[in-house]
């Protein structure tokens, strides 16, 4: 028995200065000794320990021994430990719920309240819930000990001057659920907190006013109540020429429109619009002037300069003001060079600002040839005005050009399959397509056709010539057309006699002896022949370098 407990008091020692896993094995060891010193050992009888305690004194001391024993084996350090850590488990569950609500304003106006109100509450632990109201900001789960904050939304039925109040419940696990209460005082909208009066337009001449009046809008008031509007002499409010009512709609606003019909130049001079709804008031004021003095119709264009490129994507937006509403405007766009040649014309109705507005973006690609200033002119009833805009050539826009070499040949040469004309593109994008044809005078025979693609330099070339060993069925003048990047050019040349100079000869397709048709020549790049009855077949070579040939002719 002494043993046992040496060896428990030992692990007890054993246990109070070692570090945390030891002393976690200690206890475990002290507890497994003092459950086998409760118990005799399997070699040990149980009256051996009767007589070990003989005697009154011994018997005494062994019953305070065991009352020792067992006070230490009903609460073994481990337990102790576990119920130390369960007492204290239990304090935090059973902590009260301390948390505090704060709204981010005190003061909103109709629509920030409708739209959101914020809120925040403090002093909250992971697994709270928190619940608020009115609106739709439901109820949300904290994540974290600490703060959360939310929205209150959807409180649209709100007016100015109500106080809402705010309520949110944090709801605890084991605990009583908390209320928690503040309020925001709802205030007129910025905007609607005054009405306004506007007119339009303010100024014009006496025959428009008189055809179409002034219109009067009044923003503001409360939906459906009665508006009045009334007209008064700048220099003499006293006297009101004109009044009529009428109730603002779902928005609070009011339009009417005043028309004189008659009392011609009686109407000249300056005037004060008032309108008038609740307790609340606006006034503008318009200007009638004589037709001498109405402003000039006004004509606008944006933008005045531009790049290439930009005009051909977007154009320019013109405007002409002051004609009259629901006239005819009408708009036309020549060169300054050649202001007679008309490029572009449109007419509208002026709307009921009294203005025309169209934008003009040229048509097809028209490459850099949209590189000049150009003139506008528009026009509305009686009054016209005229301004300038302005492309620039930045480079950025290619203009394929045509050229044809020789553009006069004789029949020999254009019979010669080493001679013959080039036709050459240049100007063109990389490896772009263009197509080469060849007509004749009257351009009802296709008498060539050739696509080819351009190089790095954007330049294609075709060689055209004669099949026929006859020179003379030749000679006449061919129309030539090429078509790079969705843009056309045109051309021609002609073949002489030889040794004519330019003589007219026959025409192309103009030789007589048909019986030679079934015997011509088809070789060279023919695609295309003439038509019924005709002889004449032009062949052809890509050539898109044609620095050979004209070597070849010393050019």
């Amino acid at each position: 028995m002494k043993r046992l407990a040496l060896a428990a008091a030992v692990a007890l020692t054993a246990s109070t200065i070692g570090v945390a896993p030891a002393a976690a094995e200690t206890t475990d060891s002290t507890t497994e000794l003092a459950a086998q010193e409760a118990s005799p050992s399997p070699g040990e009888d149980a009256t051996d320990g009767e007589d070990q305690n003989t005697g009154e004194d011994t018997s005494t001391g062994s019953k305070d021994g065991e009352d020792s024993a067992d006070s230490d084996e009903t609460t073994p350090p481990d337990d102790k430990a576990d119920e130390a850590e369960g007492s204290e488990n239990g304090s935090e569950e059973s902590e009260p719920i301390d948390a505090s609500l704060s709204l981010d304003k005190t003061e909103m106006t109709v629509d920030e309240a409708a739209k959101a109100i914020p809120y925040t509450v403090t002093g909250l632990k992971a697994g709270d819930t928190v619940t608020a109201e009115p609106g739709e900001g439901g109820a949300h789960t904290v994540d974290s000990d600490g703060t959360f904050k939310g929205e209150l939304r959807g409180n649209t039925e709100l007016k100015e001057g109500a106080v809402l109040d705010v309520t949110v419940t944090v709801a605890r696990e084991g605990q009583e659920s908390k209320t928690l209460t503040d309020s925001v005082e709802i205030t007129a909208d910025d905007d609607d907190s005054d009405v306004g009066l506007s007119v339009d337009p303010e100024s014009q001449g006496i025959d428009t006013f008189l055809d179409n009046g002034v219109g009067m809008t009044m923003s503001n008031c409360e939906p459906g109540q009665e508006v009045k509007f009334e007209i008064h002499a700048a220099d003499d409010p006293d006297q009101f020429y004109w009044e009529d009512t009428q109730k603002a709609d779902e928005d609070g606003a009011s339009f009417m429109t005043f028309i004189p019909g008659t009392g011609a130049d009686g109407w000249i001079g300056d005037f004060v619009a008032t309108a008038t709804c609740g307790d609340q008031s606006a006034d503008a004021s318009f200007t009638v002037t004589e037709d001498g003095d109405e402003s000039d119709a006004d004509l606008t264009v944006t933008p005045k300069t531009q790049k290439l490129q930009d005009f051909l994507n977007n154009g320019v937006n013109i405007t002409l003001v002051n004609c009259h509403v629901d006239s005819d405007v009408t708009f036309r766009v020549s060169t300054k060079r050649d202001p007679d040649t008309e490029i572009w014309k449109e007419t509208q109705k002026a709307g009921e600002d009294a203005a025309g507005s169209v934008q003009f973006t040229p048509d097809g690609d028209g490459g850099a040839g949209w590189a000049d200033e150009f003139l506008v002119m528009a026009s509305c009833a009686d009054k016209s005005a005229e301004t300038t805009f302005t492309v620039t050539d930045d480079g950025s826009v290619l203009d394929p050009k045509l050229s044809i070499d020789p553009t006069e040949i004789s029949g020999a040469d254009f019979a010669n399959r080493e001679k013959g004309v080039s036709l050459t593109a240049t100007e063109c994008a990389a490896d772009a397509e263009v197509n080469f044809q060849v007509w004749d005078q009257d351009s009802s025979n296709k008498l060539y056709d050739q696509t080819t693609t351009t190089n790095e330099e954007g330049v294609a070339g075709v060689q055209v010539y004669g099949l026929e060993d006859r020179p003379e069925a030749y000679v006449g003048t061919y129309e030539v057309t090429a078509v790079c990047m969705e843009q056309s050019m045109d051309g021609k040349f002609v073949v002489t006699v030889e040794g004519s100079g330019g003589g007219s000869g026959g025409g192309a397709g103009d030789v007589g002896d048909s019986d030679n048709a079934g015997s011509m020549p088809r070789t060279g790049a023919e695609l295309t022949g003439l038509g019924v009855g005709a002889l004449l077949v032009i062949g052809g070579a890509l050539s898109i370098l044609v620095a050979r040939r004209r070597g070849m002719l010393g050019r």
